[in-house]
């Protein structure tokens, strides 16, 4: 019987095809992260609204019940500043995403209707921070095959809204 020597041999280890395969299923499977990662900045874009809504109506309880004047200076008003003042879908290189209602510059809340339709703040390209008009809001959100903005109201809600739904949202 031959005797075989396996320091000569030449094959495969089993780590080798094993690497291969780990390195094949990578790169099918980096594709199908890219909808989460989406999914993930639109979570936090949300929650960035959420607090800058929140933050405004505390400001507001605590004078006399009156939102803030709108200026240059709206985000040091209601006392935000950092990360919270960037959605992370924002591919521009900005301070800040998104823009402040400037038709309820010092309005009283309870001169406010409609509250739940009335918008507060919502993702926008402004150079100034301030809309007036559903023009202003910027569609930068992606599903499928739908753009869309995330718009927080005057009543503390924050919606995904479509681009056939922000023409309809009201800013008096």
């Amino acid at each position: 019987m031959k005797k075989i020597d396996f320091r000569s041999f030449r094959g495969f280890i089993l780590i080798e095809p094993v690497m291969v395969v780990a390195a094949t299923f990578m790169l099918i499977a980096y594709p199908l992260t890219q909808p989460s990662r989406e999914e993930a900045r639109q979570t936090t874009c949300v929650s960035n609204q959420k607090q800058i809504a929140l933050a405004t109506i505390m400001y507001a309880y605590e004078n006399d019940e009156t939102l803030p004047i709108v200026d240059d200076s709206i985000w040091a008003n209601i006392d935000i500043k950092g990360k919270i003042l960037t959605c992370p879908s924002n591919r521009k290189d900005r301070s800040f995403s998104y823009a402040y209602n400037k038709n309820l510059s010092d309005v009283p809340l309870n001169k406010i209707d409609i509250p739940t339709d009335i918008a507060l703040t919502a993702d926008s390209d402004r150079e100034d921070s301030k809309m007036t008009e559903f023009s202003d809001i910027a569609l930068r959100h992606r599903m499928d095959e739908t753009t869309a903005a995330i718009v927080s109201f005057v009543d503390g809600h924050v919606a995904w809204q479509d681009e056939y739904d922000v023409e309809y949202i009201l800013f008096k």
